[in-house]
């Protein structure tokens, strides 16, 4: 054995102490990585979805509403969360009445057309419709279940057609 060469046997507690702090800071930066990962994940799933469901309610009450000659709303009267919505499909040989609704039943949107139920939308946490003179006026809100901190909102103007079909 050679003189002057230390042999060391272990460790220091100062070398373990070090050790363990390096691996303290690397492991906070992972899971900081992995939490901004989840928070901005759900914040788009949430954007996504607020834009499609409230999409998919407006393009069903826009395309009855364009169409449609009469509605259920009292003119100027504060806004319900209930539509009606009818008009006459007119041909030479028949006119054909049709009719559409909608209405909240706990979170999904329905459209009952002319008997027919169906839902449009899911996450709707509010929606109101009111009339003035022939324009329609729809607000929707969205909320998905998962994220329940963000809502989206949106407010659309439909033109109703005149009864002479115009």
């Amino acid at each position: 054995m050679m003189k002057g060469q230390a042999r060391q046997k272990g460790m220091t507690l100062l070398e373990l102490l070090v050790a363990m702090a390096i691996t303290a800071m690397i492991i906070s930066g992972v899971a900081a990585l992995i939490f901004q990962e989840y928070s901005g994940t759900a914040i788009a799933k949430t954007s996504v979805t607020t834009a499609h469901e409230i999409g998919n309610a407006a393009h069903w009450i826009s395309q009855d509403g364009m169409m449609a000659e009469s509605t259920d709303l009292v003119e100027g009267a504060h806004p319900v969360g209930y539509l009606t919505l009818t008009w006459i499909e007119r041909y030479d040989f028949a006119n054909i009445p049709h009719s559409s609704s909608y209405y909240l039943e706990g979170t999904q949107l329905h459209r009952d057309y002319d008997g027919t139920v169906t839902t449009v939308a899911r996450d709707i946490s509010k929606i109101e419709f009111s009339q003035t003179g022939y324009l329609l006026t729809v607000s929707i809100s969205c909320t998905p279940q998962w994220w329940n901190s963000t809502t989206g909102e949106k407010t659309y103007r439909i033109y109703l057609r005149t009864a002479e079909g115009g």
